[in-house]
């Protein structure tokens, strides 16, 4: 394991039992990124500027995100979970947390998921520190850092801009996990943006992402009042102050363009258009 420095400690009068064990700690590596992918990470990218601070998710989407700042400078992090990409980062020079409110000089996060690399870079660097998921993902505190950048990934997003994250219909896909805490810091954040970011299509082309209404059931994990910006391979809708016309409009331009002539006559029959 490794030791990491800030509030994340436990001391022995605490502990009932220690097991030791031998086996290695999970370690994945960076996921497979394909050109819906790498489009969408450029999309982000261009509007991520130098001195921001980012909040990255887990998938192929954000770490490609992650891939395409490495010309930026003086980029902070401030995240749920840190993994390699944001490593990545850290060892090309772009991340040196100079500019940042909240914690200056560290990068922060709760916890870590990625190769035996980042697990070794972890150890007693005085440059990160680890904290209570209560305290990275406060969306005062960390909206309390300018520029804060937060990118987090959704299955399926409706035309009034509500994002379904954690479930398909009622059927539980994942966590809860941090995406509604660093939406609304992003939008507290002086210069902050959220980003959701998700593929225009799934199964193969056959059903999109962007839909009408959320599937019966469906956990909505990001309000239609928090969301800012919808990315997909196709663009970014900005969707944070826009009436429900404007919100279906620009929802409807970045889904594939198989479907949106079938989503502008749905929008019509809902008479958001």
């Amino acid at each position: 394991m490794p030791y990491a420095f800030g509030d994340c400690h436990v001391h022995i009068d605490q502990v009932t039992a220690i097991v030791e064990d031998e086996r290695p700690l999970t370690a994945v590596g960076l996921p497979e990124m394909g050109p819906v992918q790498q489009a969408i990470g450029t999309h982000v990218a261009e509007l991520i500027p130098d001195g921001a601070t980012i909040q990255i998710g887990f998938g192929a989407i954000p770490d490609a995100v992650v891939m395409q700042l490495t010309d930026r400078k003086d980029l902070g992090v401030h995240t749920e979970m840190i993994g390699d990409g944001i490593l990545t980062l850290v060892e090309a020079g772009v991340v040196t947390n100079r500019l940042k409110t909240a914690f200056p000089g560290k990068s922060v996060a709760t916890f870590a998921l990625g190769s035996e690399r980042l697990y070794r870079w972890m150890h007693r660097n005085r440059g990160l520190e680890m904290h209570p998921v209560d305290v990275t993902n406060d969306p005062y505190l960390a909206g309390s850092n300018d520029l804060l950048h937060t990118i987090n990934a959704t299955i399926e997003v409706d035309l009034a801009g509500q994002c379904c994250s954690e479930s398909m219909g009622y059927v539980p896909y994942s966590g809860t996990g941090g995406q509604s805490d660093f939406v609304r810091a992003a939008n507290r954040s002086r210069g902050g943006k959220s980003f959701i970011v998700t593929p225009s299509t799934a199964k193969g082309g056959t059903v999109s992402r962007i839909v009408p209404t959320l599937k019966p059931g469906a956990h909505v994990s990001t309000s239609r009042n928090d969301v800012s910006h919808v990315v997909t391979e196709h663009g970014v809708a900005h969707l944070r102050g826009k009436t429900n016309a404007e919100r279906a409009e620009a929802l409807i331009a970045i889904a594939d363009p198989a479907f949106r002539e079938q989503l502008g006559e749905q929008a019509q029959e809902m008479h958001l258009l």
